[in-house]
């Protein structure tokens, strides 16, 4: 918490993600040593990510969605890709879409994950809940990163067949 607050002042840029996580664990912990109920603590992760699947749902209906802004914190590095990158969200509607999408699908996934997990964890056995909502999380992460490389592979796949289309046209117009 306190380092959310020092890079919020010296830096003049609020960490929202680090916060809410903070915040999340902060509030949990406290309502686990009031209740004495260890369950409490088991559904800190689906707290986060349900509320990460808020978030990114969420950023669907607004400028920009997180996922842009995610990948290009991942880019920082490359000034050139990230301007072609600003360019592109000026100009080309499904490049926006891809972005919209990506932020939609992990939203929606991260969401009924914790949606799955939560009632589990009251459900079965301390232990058992420990276990499944460990494989449910992990299964949930995995089903949502294949299905990202599927549809990055997609959008490749969709741009080189239109690619060669393309430079034949051009060719043939000289």
């Amino acid at each position: 918490m306190l380092r959310v607050g020092y890079v919020a002042v010296t830096r003049r840029r609020f960490a929202g993600l680090a916060a809410l996580v903070v915040a999340a664990f902060t509030l949990l912990l406290a309502a686990s040593l009031l209740t004495g109920d260890p369950r409490i603590l088991l559904t800190r992760e689906s707290m986060l990510s349900g509320s990460l699947g808020l978030v990114l749902l969420g950023s669907c209906a607004f400028r920009r969605p997180v996922m842009y802004s995610f990948m290009r914190r991942v880019n920082s590095g490359n000034a050139a890709l990230l301007a072609r990158w600003d360019e592109l969200w000026r100009t080309q509607p499904p490049f926006r879409r891809v972005f919209t999408l990506m932020s939609a699908v992990w939203g929606a996934g991260l969401l009924a994950e914790a949606i799955v997990r939560i009632p589990l964890i009251y459900l079965l056995p301390i232990d058992a809940a420990a276990g499944v909502s460990t494989l449910l999380q992990l299964g949930t992460i995995g089903l949502l990163v294949g299905w990202s490389l599927w549809y990055r592979g997609r959008r490749l796949r969709t741009a080189a067949a239109k690619a060669p289309t393309t430079l034949r046209e051009v060719r043939h117009a000289r």
